[in-house]
């Protein structure tokens, strides 16, 4: 009879030194495959960003961006060309506890039967009038970031210096979906934009990432890799417009 032969001691530090080999080589290979991936995403946002730009004034219509920062998705949507945008969170506050009253002046069936939309004329904006962009099909579903890739916020003045953030990962599982943190910013008909700040960080590692931002009125786009705080990045424009005399 044969006997049974197990591994032998220089075995065994032979396979673990391959693995240890193995580990070394794939460890950076994988943290610069998460880097290329956060680029590339932040890179697909910028260009979207200028082709709305252009888009906008083609069309005369406003653009919004939706982003999702629990589900980490953004799609866009096309809206009235006369939408206006909220300078401050106390403006939006405002006037959604506004919408709100005067919702409440309408039976569920009015709702359903789309009463608020006929009576809205000269009575100010009830209703979201946003869709999804259909043009030519290459914006109609939402976009998701990479696995292992995460948005650290999305800032505009209407969401105040902090912008929007995510929730704990671990409060996800339990978390309605009402009450996901969504943000939306905006580009509009005349080719002008919402001062907007994305960033995109390694969801284990949120130091590491690209920075995004929208300027106000121009639209242009820049990327970074740095940490831009959105109220001093626009410290440099004046509080009120030059007098004229």
């Amino acid at each position: 009879m044969r006997g049974r032969r197990g591994f032998t001691l220089i075995e065994i530090a032979v396979v673990v030194a391959i693995l240890v080999v193995m580990a070394v080589v794939a460890v950076p290979a994988l943290s610069g495959l998460l880097d290329l991936q956060q680029r590339a995403a932040a890179k697909e946002l910028a260009q979207t960003y200028t082709w709305l730009v252009d888009e906008a004034q083609l069309r005369n219509v406003t653009f919004r961006v939706v982003y999702n920062l629990d589900r980490r998705t953004w799609k866009i949507e096309v809206g009235d060309p006369d939408t206006v945008v909220f300078a401050t969170p106390e403006e939006r506050e405002a006037h959604d506890e506004e919408v709100r009253e005067m919702m409440r002046r309408y039976t569920e069936e009015e709702i359903a039967q789309g009463v608020p939309e006929d009576e809205e004329e000269g009575g100010g904006q009830l209703t979201d009038r946003f869709a999804g962009l259909d043009a030519d099909g290459s914006f109609t579903t939402e976009r998701s970031l990479p696995r292992g890739t995460a948005f650290a916020f999305v800032y505009t003045p209407q969401y105040g210096e902090e912008g929007v953030r995510p929730h704990d990962p671990e409060d996800l599982a339990d978390l309605d979906p009402e009450d996901e943190r969504v943000a939306y910013t905006y580009v509009f008909s005349d080719g002008t934009a919402e001062h907007t700040v994305v960033r995109i960080v390694d969801e284990d590692d949120m130091e590491d990432g690209w920075t995004l931002e929208v300027e106000p009125l121009s639209g242009k786009v820049h990327l970074s890799t740095d940490i831009v705080d959105p109220e001093q990045s626009m410290a440099w424009l004046p509080d009120e417009g030059p007098r004229i005399w």
